[in-house]
């Protein structure tokens, strides 16, 4: 990080740092990811986190969200992946803050596979040093996001870090660079939340379990994942909807067969289908959160979002993909 050496700003009480960060999705590729396998991730900027930091009036650091408001020493569990986050800006950073106040303001819901988790601690870091007026690499932003993800889901593929702090879809792949990819794309996504929690680490878990039990079936499972995926890239690059559509159905369908669907997403997939999505499926670990469904266009997409609503989605996003 750059910085001024030996820099005290513990007594500065107007100084405030603002930043944000935003949401994601998986369009295909979920758990077939954490084995070195590609996936497609979309930027969801309609998702957004901001954070603000300025000097506490508390005497210690304090965490202001709609989860917990509190002293950040007294965090719940869920949330200490924001204190380490924090204690490794600063750590890197070698500054003096005195007490800070972290306020957090959240569009993205919490345990739905957008990457609530990781779009907080980006902008967290993000503001943090915003407020001691340094700069951050987007390898030091990246080490230290995922270092907090870790905490938070105790494993990380990384993606969920990357696609909070930009702005470009991806095909992301854990042992390679992540490659930007252009989608302008004659359709429409709808994203759905289903009101469940999703259950990223009994979903991993799970998946992790299943392997060990049934290797040869999971092999295959993820060998057909990674397939799609790289269909659906040619798919989007050839501008055929119908057959990206296809392949998110069989992408779903194999999901479930992991078992990390349950009837609550299966249900929203199916009224999907019903209305004439050119394909439906979960969006993230699973166990409960979103899903996403494919449209011809904007108002084939609010017909769907209708259905949706009425069969149960508590909210939804829709995603221009002619604008990625």
């Amino acid at each position: 990080m750059e910085r001024e050496p030996n820099m005290d700003i513990s007594s500065n009480s107007t100084r405030t740092g603002v930043d944000t960060a935003h949401g994601k999705i998986i369009l295909a590729g979920e758990h077939s990811v954490v084995y070195d396998y590609p996936a497609i991730a979309l930027p969801l900027p309609s998702a957004k986190v901001t954070v603000e930091t300025q000097p506490s009036s508390h005497q210690v650091d304090w965490l202001e969200s709609l989860p917990y408001t509190g002293p950040l020493d007294n965090v719940p569990e869920e949330l200490q992946n924001l204190s380490r986050a924090i204690d490794l800006t600063r750590s890197a950073s070698k500054l003096k803050t005195g007490p800070l106040h972290f306020r957090i303001k959240s569009s993205i819901p919490i345990g739905r596979g957008m990457g609530s988790s990781a779009a907080v601690s980006v902008a967290l870091i993000r503001s943090l040093v915003d407020y001691m007026r340094i700069k951050i690499s987007d390898h030091q932003l990246t080490y230290i996001a995922n270092q907090a993800e870790v905490i938070a889901h105790g494993w990380t593929s990384g993606l969920d870090t990357l696609l909070a702090s930009t702005d470009s879809p991806v095909i992301y792949r854990k042992s390679s660079t992540p490659i930007p990819f252009q989608f302008n794309l004659n359709a429409y996504l709808i994203v759905a939340d289903s009101g469940m929690v999703g259950q990223t680490k009994l979903a991993v878990g799970k998946v992790h379990q299943l392997r060990e039990a049934k290797p040869e079936f999971v092999t295959n499972m993820m060998d057909a994942i990674g397939g799609f995926v790289s269909q659906a890239i040619e798919a989007i690059r050839h501008q055929d909807i119908i057959e990206l559509g296809r392949l998110m159905t069989y992408n779903h369908y194999y999901l479930n067969q992991l078992g990390v669907s349950n009837a609550t997403i299966d249900h929203l997939v199916n009224q999907a289908w019903m209305a004439d999505a050119l394909g439906a499926k979960l969006t993230g670990a699973g166990l409960g959160g979103c899903i996403i469904a494919l449209a011809y266009n904007r108002s084939h997409a609010q017909h769907i979002e209708r259905v949706l609503l009425d069969a149960g989605a508590q909210q939804t996003w829709l995603v221009n993909l002619n604008a990625m």
